[in-house]
């Protein structure tokens, strides 16, 4: 409705309620299920953090996310949480904040 922005120049739109192997899929709990599921569901390979072996896998998006499962915010809350993981494995540094 602001007659300043320009027209868009293109328009990206998923299918994703046609994608043959999600058919506008979601997550969500199971009947039987809890959070405890959701949080093991998110637990990065191997688990136990006494194994020798670096992280091999770390799980992210919208099912692993106790509170905002099912959700774009959980996809993105736990992307970034993985992210997070991995600046620790790795001991990045944490940027200055910009002033």
């Amino acid at each position: 409705g602001n007659p300043s922005l320009p027209a868009p120049k293109s328009v990206l739109r998923s299918r994703w309620h046609s994608a043959p192997y999600t058919r506008g899929s979601y997550s969500y709990v199971a009947v039987g299920s809890s959070g405890d599921d959701i949080d093991v569901l998110a637990q990065p390979l191997p688990e136990d953090p006494r194994d020798p072996r670096p992280l091999q896998l770390l799980f992210a998006g919208e099912a692993t996310h106790r509170t905002f499962y099912s959700t774009t915010h959980g996809a993105l809350l736990s992307g970034w949480r993985e992210a997070e993981r991995l600046n620790q494995l790795f001991q990045a540094p944490v940027p200055a904040p910009q002033s």
